[in-house]
């Protein structure tokens, strides 16, 4: 559980450094 839920950390930080590249 806790390896999944530091996967879905990065996963958050990677689309939201996305979102700040797109604005």
């Amino acid at each position: 559980v806790i390896g999944k839920a530091v996967m879905l950390d990065e996963i958050i930080n990677y689309v939201q450094s996305l979102q700040r590249q797109v604005e």
